[in-house]
């Protein structure tokens, strides 16, 4: 409480100084916090900026204990946090299945679900909530994942990206992390016929503490923009 009131006092309704404290999870504080924090820098270089990247868990218990102003995350909010925190939902952040140029489906438009079970994947590990939601999604569309062929699991993102572009195997991730390699034709995006998946991103904080003028303007500046790009029709999402 008294750190909070004496950032309150150093603003001073204004942004002329102040420090932000941004949480994210793994993919968004990756690709594309970042990005977003470099425009917010442009504008206001005057307020310092601290992002910290972990799970969407250990993000959510940061709010909670007023260690982060603001967080990002794209997983799930654990259930004893829930009612403590402000959960809003921003916008839609698409999974892609992406597989090495080489791969003979590589020459479709789209594929069928089927052919999901004659791919070999490289995946994130048991504990991630993007695979659990993954499997979630496929299962509402007839597809047991459990019957894929696993190559290996891995945790990070630019690992599997890099597995996958040396021809190991297939795998799902977020567009946010494949816009480049798209550009560059480095991978493919196969489409599956009648299947879409989707995350929600939702922005989280404590309504009990104190929400600083920075943490409010990056909020509505800034992350208005996800809500912006995830309405656009283009390949990739932001």
């Amino acid at each position: 409480l008294c750190e909070e009131t004496c950032r309150a006092l150093d603003e001073l309704h204004t942004l002329q100084s102040g420090k932000l404290l941004i949480g994210a999870s793994q993919t968004t504080g990756t690709y594309l916090m970042p990005r977003l924090i470099g425009i917010f820098r442009q504008k206001y270089p005057q307020i310092d900026i601290e992002l910290q990247v972990h799970s969407t868990r250990k993000i959510s218990w940061g709010v909670a204990q007023g260690n982060i102003n603001l967080a990002v995350v794209g997983g799930e909010v654990p259930k004893e946090l829930q009612n403590q925190l402000e959960v809003i939902s921003y916008a839609e952040d698409e999974l892609a299945l992406i597989l090495p140029l080489s791969h003979p489906f590589s020459s479709l438009e789209s594929i069928q679900k089927e052919d999901l079970y004659q791919l070999r994947f490289i995946a994130l590990n048991t504990q991630s909530t993007i695979r659990n939601m993954i499997e979630d999604t496929l299962i509402q569309h007839g597809i047991d994942s459990s019957y894929f062929k696993i190559e290996m699991e891995l945790n990070s993102i630019e690992a599997i990206k890099n597995a996958v572009n040396s021809g190991l195997g297939a795998a799902f991730v977020s567009v946010s992390a494949i816009s480049k390699e798209l550009e560059l034709n480095m991978l493919h995006w196969a489409k599956i016929e009648g299947i879409t998946i989707k995350r929600t991103l939702s922005i989280l904080r404590d309504p009990k503490r104190y929400y600083s003028n920075a943490a409010q303007i990056f909020k509505e500046e800034i992350l208005e923009m996800l809500t912006v790009s995830s309405s656009t029709p283009n390949r990739s999402t932001f």
